[in-house]
Formats: structure tokens, C-alpha cells, sequence
């Protein structure tokens, strides 16, 4: 924990701060085509070495891969104790199978010796796991409009240049919101970063991931540049589970997340929770129709402090 004023709150340092990188060399929640969330929980008696071989690691693996990874260490705040995180940040699968295939993702992805011991005898057997998370984008799962059956210019649908054949072309998850890039966080940027779980109703996939894209973004343009919130698929795991990665400027900002959620003034964004979102044909309903009950996670990470 860094510097604290009198008229802030104690900060978080951004996670930015574990590479030498410049910042337009960094890929991040805002402009990666695919995220690895990583997690493992420090077995007993290595924090000290895991964390120092995790410093190690990253900033040599963010060396190595400029501009075509990025990977940025975390704590898990409030939840299980000397768990750690890790966000590696990559352009596409393209770029994770050219890394994996020339070696490079070894560091990225796999065990292997650190000046601090051997790197899977540090953490629980068992206990790595790791999520594929790419950015949503309309038209994935349903959520094909008119207009991109019409326009081309705004079609999801491209013609792979090698194989010629139609390819969903995934975009960064910066273009989910209206916000300036300036008045937006991310992954580097943000002081913390909470990652919510969420698992659809099947029958309302495409309701669903309307229903999250509106309500990120009411939040992204009542919370400018104090929180910024992204939607993600998760691949290879369980299907219509989504993500968003809520990044916050300072862990006090959950207070006026939780201000804007409880506001009843007529300008007020609640208006998103209480309307029917499911049409009469499905049998209507509200937001709580469309979430599979019971299977909400939050979990909060912390930027790792290499001072």
C-alpha cells in the first residue's frame, strides 16, 4: 500500500509500475485481444520466495515478449489467503500458439527453475488454474443485430486471409465504451481490480449479454474515470459464463459503485435492473430471470508492490 493523503484514501500501486515497459508497449485489459487469468495459492512456508520469484519472472517474461505479451502479478484481497493471480495479456490465440511454439511461453505458462528455488514446488499442488477470457463483442452468441447482417463495416464476420473462410473477428474490450481512453482504467491503470463470475441462463444468452453490456457502461459513464468496467467471454471452460473486470481507481471507490446501485432519484441508472428484459414471447422478465441464481463470484485482486 502506497501513498495516502489527507484528502484521499490509502492507494494501491497501479500494476503498471512491475515492468520497465512504456506504456504503448503494454497490453492490457483495454487493448488485448485474449486474457489468461491465472491463479495458484502459495504452499506453506514459500510467500516470501513465490513472491520473489513471481517479481523475477514477470519482469523477464515483459522483457522478453515486449509488445506481444504482457503479464501483470496480483494478490487476492479478501478471499483466500497467499492466493496469487496472474493477468497475461496477449493480442490473440494467433500470438499465444507463436509464443508456445517458439519456446517463449514457457515462462508464461509453465513451470520452471528461479533464483528463489523451483518454481511448482512454491505453490499447492492442484491449485493452478487457469481461464481464457477473450473481450465480448456484439454478434458473438446470439447478439447479431440487423444492422450487421446490412453493413459489413460493422460485421463481427471477416474472411480469414489464409484459410478463406468467415472468421469472428474478436475486438479490444476498449471498444465496449463511449469513455475517452484517458478517462478509462485497465488492468495497468487501475488501483484494483475486481473480477465478478457470472453464468447465464442458456435460454437467455443473447438477453443476457445485453442486459451486462448496459449495465457496464452505465457505470463506465456515471463512474468516468474512477471505475471502468469490461465484459468477457470465457472459452474453453463453462459455457455462457461471463466476466466482467471491474477496475477500480482506489479501493473507496466501491462505495460510490454501491451509491450509484442504490440511487432512486429519477436520473438515476437503476432503471437497467428493474425493466423486463426478456420479451413476452419467452415469457418476460426481469434481470434476476436471465442470471442463473446463486452463481454470482466476486473476487478482488490487488496489484503486487515490487518497492
Amino acid at each position: 500500500m502506497t501513498q495516502t493523503t489527507a484528502n484521499s484514501a490509502p492507494a494501491f500501486r497501479p500494476a503498471a509500475h512491475q515492468t520497465a515497459q512504456p506504456a504503448d508497449r503494454l497490453l492490457h485489459s483495454g487493448n488485448a485481444g485474449l486474457i489468461v487469468a491465472r491463479s495458484a495459492q502459495i504452499a506453506p512456508g514459500y510467500g516470501v520466495r513465490a513472491r520473489e520469484a513471481t517479481r523475477k519472472i514477470v519482469e523477464s517474461c515483459n522483457e522478453r515478449c515486449a509488445g506481444e505479451a504482457t503479464v501483470l502479478a496480483y494478490e487476492e484481497a479478501f478471499g483466500v489467503r497467499d492466493r496469487l493471480h496472474w493477468l497475461i495479456h496477449l493480442p490473440s490465440l494467433e500470438q499465444y500458439g507463436a509464443l508456445a511454439a517458439g519456446g517463449d511461453a514457457s515462462g508464461l505458462f509453465g513451470g520452471q527453475e528461479s533464483a528463489t528455488g523451483v518454481w511448482d514446488e512454491m505453490f499447492e499442488p492442484g491449485s493452478v488454474r487457469d481461464t481464457l477470457l477473450i473481450p465480448h463483442r456484439w454478434g458473438i452468441f446470439g447478439t447479431a443485430t440487423e444492422a450487421m447482417a446490412q453493413d459489413e463495416s460493422v460485421s463481427p464476420v471477416v474472411t480469414d486471409p489464409v484459410r478463406g473462410l468467415p472468421r469472428f473477428e474478436v475486438r479490444p474490450a476498449r471498444e465496449q465504451t463511449a469513455m475517452a481512453p484517458d478517462r478509462t482504467l485497465n488492468t495497468a491503470t487501475a488501483g484494483v481490480v475486481m473480477r465478478r463470475t457470472v453464468d447465464f441462463d442458456y435460454r437467455f444468452r443473447a438477453e443476457a449479454r445485453v442486459f451486462a453490456r448496459t449495465v457496464a457502461e452505465n457505470m463506465n459513464l456515471n463512474m468516468e474515470g474512477l471505475a471502468t468496467v469490461y465484459l468477457y467471454e470465457e472459452m474453453f471452460g463453462r459455457m455462457d459464463r461471463a466476466h466482467f473486470l471491474i477496475h477500480m481507481a482506489s479501493l473507496d471507490v466501491m462505495y460510490l459503485l454501491m451509491g450509484l446501485d442504490a440511487r432512486t432519484d429519477p436520473d438515476a441508472p437503476r432503471a437497467s435492473f428493474v425493466q423486463d428484459w426478456v420479451s413476452m414471447e419467452k415469457g418476460g422478465g426481469a434481470w434476476d430471470r436471465i442470471i442463473v441464481q446463486g452463481s454470482t463470484r466476486d473476487t478482488l485482486f490487488t496489484p503486487q508492490n515490487w518497492s
